[in-house]
């Protein structure tokens, strides 16, 4: 129900308005009637009123004051005219300092109920902007606050900081909802309706167009409790074919970072198993990782590295190496086969992060096939090729499509030499790894955009990072500084 005031400095005139349609029905509630201009900026800087329905010409101060004075002291509220003058230079002047509608006297019912209703629609779209500043906002804040790597009391603090209702708990974990799909708001209110039937407070954050995460605070529940809030979850999330991980729990204490990162590593446990699903991080999630790096270390030929890889292949199956794992074994496959080639080298490879395996290398088995290759390519000892020409073409292409999801694999593919033979010729004529010049190059542009009147959401996706928090860590690792405090700081 919307908030209204009717303006008229003949008394019938708003009787008569009050009763010639259901205002109620039509879902605007009369709040107050004035028939004077200074009564009704008075009332205006007392409360809230979404619309106004005033003459334009009065004694005194004129309609023309009334919506002069609601630009500067109330700008949502939206001022609809009516006059018995069919006055055109009325009508432009009213129109020209942001009238909502203008009617004529005597008023037509069939016309005012269309007017209400477009009062209607457009008060609800900034409604719906407003929510979604606010959600983005908000957002942006808490991804921002868990780089900084604060404690959760900290947050807890600085979330009541901001007016949101969030009563602090004992413990607090993380959840990360995936979709498939683009994950709007309204996807959320089933998940966020159980959440609160169960008297679990959250704050929420959007970290892509498909994922969003949680901080909850627990409250005491029963193990009957907990149980039945696992089956109804499993439900939601299965029908909806989502992905969920939840971190451990973790006290005021805690760091926050770390648990954050636990959540959202397991929602893309998918991507291992191909199962959408509910995943809880576990201490073990990495189990098979220690034994394989001593196995990946120890290698003296070749043929090691290649039975170490298909090692890897049985723990991602069996559930004992996750993502953060993998990169981790990754890197160090890339020392062990530079160091067996050329001994005495570290290798100039590009090293990989959990996050960077998402986002360059799509499937954890593309990462698999592509350390098979190195290690096909040491076997055939491949002809020399000539580097200057392939590299300045890829150059280009990075150049140009900066933004589009690349992958040294596809590359490579596209050029027919092999992933490994590839990041060798780049780094030798470019200076840095095939990863770290796409990297500078969304970044050099992201510098640009954020100087530019855009949000920051939009600035990541503009230079291929769906994931703002993947965007807003890569940006402060290699500029000190995150994308946020840039802004303000070009804006001071």
């Amino acid at each position: 129900m919307y908030n209204l005031l009717l303006v008229d400095d003949e008394p019938w005139i708003l009787k008569d308005m009050e009763q010639i349609i259901d205002w109620e029905e039509a879902g605007f509630n009369i709040v107050a009637k004035a028939n004077d201009v200074s009564i009704a900026e008075s009332l205006l800087r007392r409360q809230r009123i979404d619309v106004i329905i005033s003459d334009i010409r009065m004694p005194g101060k004129t309609g023309l004051d009334l919506l002069a004075f609601a630009n500067r002291v109330s700008p949502g509220t939206l001022v609809v005219f009516m006059s018995a003058y069919s006055d055109f230079t009325y009508a432009k002047q009213a129109i020209e300092k942001g009238c909502f509608n203008y009617l004529l006297k005597p008023v037509n019912t069939d016309e005012l109920l269309r007017t209400l209703a477009s009062c209607t629609q457009r008060l609800q779209e900034r409604e719906r902007e407003r929510r979604f500043q606010q959600a983005y906002d908000q957002s942006v804040m808490l991804l921002e606050w868990i780089e900084s790597d604060v404690t959760i009391r900290q947050i807890v603090d600085r979330i009541a900081s901001t007016g949101a209702t969030f009563r602090p708990g004992e413990q607090y974990l993380f959840m990360t909802v995936k979709s498939q799909e683009t994950l709007a708001e309204k996807d959320l209110q089933d998940i966020d309706r159980l959440l609160e039937s169960y008297r679990i407070d959250c704050f929420k954050c959007r970290n892509s167009p498909v994922k969003s995460t949680y901080l909850l605070s627990l409250p005491q529940l029963s193990y009957k409790e907990l149980r039945k809030l696992y089956r109804e979850s499993s439900r939601e999330v299965a029908a909806r074919s989502w992905e969920v991980g939840i971190s451990g729990i973790g006290s005021a204490d805690h760091g926050v970072h770390r648990l954050y990162q636990q959540s959202n590593r397991m929602a893309d446990t998918s991507s291992l198993n191909g199962k959408s699903g509910i995943y809880r991080h576990r201490p073990d999630v990495n189990a098979a990782v220690p034994a394989l790096k001593a196995q990946i270390g120890k290698a003296t030929r070749v043929e090691h590295l290649e039975a170490a890889v298909y090692d890897i292949q049985k723990g991602i199956q069996r559930g004992r190496i996750h993502l953060s794992g993998l990169a981790e074994l990754y890197n160090l496959f890339v020392i062990s086969l530079a160091g067996l080639i050329s001994p005495g080298t570290a290798g100039d490879e590009d090293f990989i992060t959990a996050q960077d395996l998402v986002i360059y290398y799509g499937k954890p088995q593309d990462l698999l096939e592509e350390m098979m290759l190195r290690i096909e390519e040491q076997k055939k000892k491949p002809g020399e090729i000539n580097a200057v020409p392939i590299v300045e073409e890829i150059t280009r292409d990075l150049d140009r499509m900066f933004a589009h999801r690349i992958s040294l694999k596809e590359m490579a593919q596209k050029y027919y030499i092999s992933p490994n033979y590839l990041s060798h010729l780049f780094k030798q004529e470019k200076g840095k790894s095939f990863i770290n010049y796409l990297i500078h190059k969304r970044l050099e542009a992201a510098v640009s955009l954020l100087e530019k009147d855009i949000s920051l959401y939009e600035v990541g996706k503009l230079v291929g990072y769906d994931d703002y928090a993947q965007f807003s860590k890569l940006f402060k690792k290699h500029l000190g500084v995150s994308p946020m405090e840039y802004k303000q700081r070009k804006k001071a």
